[in-house]
């Protein structure tokens, strides 16, 4: 099995469009006050540094520019509110958070408590999230109470954590270089299920792993003026089971990625 190192790929067209869609569901799911239990299977860094050249040129970096008229989405909102100077700095070089970071800042905007449980078994993710959370880079305190990063096998953690946690949000991001991870993922997503969770699994549209029978929420990057190399798009699916609540999820996630994509065509 190959090591995936995200750093080089971080802010991609990819990541603009899962994190776009993490946040919104997140968002939704997260009231005021409230409170939210999120999993994740592969963790990677709490933040990036992108310096020019890198993928994130032909993804966040096309629509920098645009982050004041997409104040209204919870992301664009944070990552503005990282890099509240990054307009003026040559050559540009901005902080951008990961999918776990980028859950805590919506959660201290809201005022929310979260339990989180993320998993990554590379060791210098472990360690880049121990000078994290030693650097106590949330203003006035720590990271909120309830983050818990363990080194290990997401699958394998994950499917052990699920059956003594409430349900929450799981999100599925391996990187796919192992043969096996597609029938991992399913295996933990089904599981996921049964115990209640909402579930996104992201992918890249030219390789598709998802099972059938998802809500799927699919960007072609070229339509959003998003370059991706060798791949044409990306695809959140998303899992929930039958509830009142999973479908007025996804009615939502449908209104605010039509908006979001009609912004970008501008």
């Amino acid at each position: 099995m190959g090591r995936y190192d995200h750093r080089v790929h971080a802010g991609n067209a990819g990541d603009v469009w899962k994190h776009f869609l993490l946040l919104e569901a997140a968002d939704y799911l997260l009231e005021t006050g409230g409170s939210l239990v999120y999993a994740e299977s592969h963790a990677g860094r709490p933040e990036y540094i992108l310096r020019a050249p890198g993928d994130w040129e032909g993804g966040i970096g096309k629509i920098w520019q645009l982050l004041p008229s997409l104040g209204n989405f919870s992301y664009f909102s944070i990552l503005a509110d990282l890099n509240p100077e990054s307009a003026s700095l040559v050559p540009p070089s901005y902080i951008y958070p990961g999918s776990i970071r980028l859950i805590c800042e919506l959660a201290r905007r809201k005022e929310a408590y979260l339990q989180v449980r993320v998993w990554d078994n590379d060791a210098d993710v472990a360690g880049s999230w121990e000078s994290f959370f030693a650097a106590e880079r949330y203003t006035g305190s720590s990271p909120p109470a309830g983050i818990v990063f363990h080194q290990g096998d997401g699958f394998v953690g994950v499917i052990s954590w699920l059956c003594r946690s409430p349900p929450g949000l799981l999100f599925i991001d391996p990187a796919y270089i192992d043969p096996e991870d597609a029938r991992l993922a399913d295996r933990l997503l089904q599981r996921a299920k049964d115990l209640g969770w909402i579930v996104l699994w992201w992918y890249m549209m030219d390789m598709q792993t998802a099972p059938e029978g998802l809500d799927k929420f699919e960007l072609q990057f070229s339509e959003a003026g998003l370059y991706g190399g060798k791949w044409k798009g990306a695809v959140v699916a998303f899992a929930g089971g039958d509830s009142d609540r999973y479908e007025r999820l996804i009615s939502h996630m449908q209104l605010q990625t039509k908006k979001f994509i009609r912004l970008l065509k501008r």
